[in-house]
């Protein structure tokens, strides 16, 4: 396996944003997990009778645009100017008004489902796509600049999930409208709705996380960087194929046959990035497993799972879209959300305590003082073990409570863990007033 080009690793710290940034959205991440696991917990088996019931809906909602896309929003913010060289224009005012956005605009949209009121959809249906069109709009604008050399792949792959979130916000759009003003349109809903899901699943959230793992996997778990043939035209070649799943999705006859194909090849091709992931991780340089590696393990083990059991589900019935479900959102993106947050925070703080020590004097904790590893290892554990109860009380559904509730646990004690971390560096932080009282160096 040949090595990529040295500056696909070259970052430009010069243009670091202020960690309150991408924190906001960090902290707010695991509080929209531990929510959706709360209630799944409270309501139980009825939660996952059918993916079709209300409650199911607003629970998915919660944890995909509450928890998953909050963090791959602050990841972007954070990302795009230290790894590409690019500014986001007024990237602070943007950032609050898309995250606070996304948090009204998710939980009005969890109660919508829930209460099923048309006046909740149209509410929550302008705040989420005012939030994430504003969103939208600054990273184009943002990504119309240079960037850094070698940093073509990952810049590539953030345009094509950019461009996958505006295709899901479109068919989001759709359904939403469908609830809000009921009878006024007849759309095909389970069409969309598969639709829905899959671009915003395997589009907006996967081509991101693959496109931050060209430049994480390598940076933080000391791996090989990935082949050239992975990060060449790989991105735009899933895109492509998402777009013809879409395009052939309504297809009857033989032209089902083609559909078919063409789902097999889209599902073999994010095989194929699993698999070279868990080959580099299996390679790593450091012999032990952390748990960034070992949630990046489960990750890239859950994804190759899903895609299996949606080609070839060993007994049709209701359980298997829910177990797909949990293995692609809790299993995949809930995992590489938890390994990236462990290693990016903790960096953050250190680079940020170590940017103010030559006014300070003092010298920054390590990474493993600033989130204690044997923490960040209880916490895999718990959510582990309700990842795993969660499949199984897809066939045993009275197993959803107590998976749900270690899975609520999990999220809180990420949330516990990072906000340790960002605790810690408002302590250390030199402010502006408080550099004349701070003693000289010796």
């Amino acid at each position: 396996m040949k090595p990529l080009d040295a500056p696909q690793r070259a970052l430009s710290f010069g243009d670091n944003p202020p960690l309150s940034l991408p924190m906001r959205y960090f902290l707010s991440a695991p509080l929209f997990a531990a929510l959706a696991t709360a209630l799944l917990t409270w309501q139980g088996e009825a939660a996952l009778a059918t993916r079709w019931s209300p409650l199911t809906l607003a629970l998915t909602h919660l944890m995909v645009l509450g928890c998953l896309s909050m963090t791959m929003i602050g990841a972007m913010l954070q990302m795009l100017p230290v790894v590409a060289g690019i500014a986001i224009p007024r990237a602070g005012r943007v950032g609050t008004v898309v995250h606070l956005s996304l948090c009204a605009g998710t939980l009005v949209l969890a109660a919508a489902f829930w209460r099923e009121e048309p006046v909740l959809f149209r509410i929550a249906m302008g705040l989420l796509l005012a939030g994430l069109l504003l969103f939208v709009a600054a990273c184009t604008v943002g990504m119309w600049q240079v960037h850094l050399p070698g940093s073509g792949a990952v810049v590539a792959g953030i345009r094509l999930s950019l461009a996958s979130l505006v295709l899901t916000m479109v068919l989001g759009g759709m359904l939403a409208s469908l609830f809000a003003w009921p009878g006024l349109l007849q759309l095909p809903l389970q069409r969309l709705t598969d639709l829905h899901a899959m671009w915003g699943l395997l589009g907006w959230v996967g081509l991101l996380v693959i496109s931050i793992a060209f430049q994480v996997v390598p940076m933080f778990m000391l791996t090989e960087p990935y082949p050239k043939w992975l990060t060449g035209g790989y991105n735009t070649g899933m895109f492509l194929l998402l777009v013809a799943t879409s395009l052939s999705s309504a297809w009857t006859g033989s032209g089902r046959v083609l559909h078919y194909a063409i789902v097999a090849l889209l599902a073999a091709g994010y095989a194929l990035f699993a698999g070279t992931t868990l080959m580099l991780l299996l390679r790593r340089k450091r012999p032990r497993a952390d748990p960034t590696t070992l949630y990046w393990r489960t990750a890239m083990a859950c994804l190759i799972a899903a895609l299996c059991l949606h080609l070839w589900p060993m007994a049709p019935s209701n359980a298997v879209p829910l177990a797909t479900g949990i293995l692609l959102i809790a299993g995949f993106a809930l995992s590489a959300v938890n390994g990236m947050l462990y290693k990016i925070v903790p960096f953050l703080a250190w680079y940020h305590l170590q940017d103010g020590r030559d006014i300070s004097g003092r010298k920054p904790p390590t990474l493993n003082q600033i989130i204690p590893e044997r923490r960040a290892q209880w916490q895999y554990g718990a959510h582990m073990a309700g990842l795993l109860l969660l499949l199984v009380a897809c066939y045993q559904p009275a197993l959803v409570r107590p998976g749900a509730a270690l899975m609520c646990a999990a999220s809180l004690a990420l949330w516990l863990n990072l906000g340790r971390a960002a605790h810690l560096y408002w302590q250390l932080r030199v402010v502006p007033n408080q550099l004349l009282s701070v003693p000289p160096q010796s």
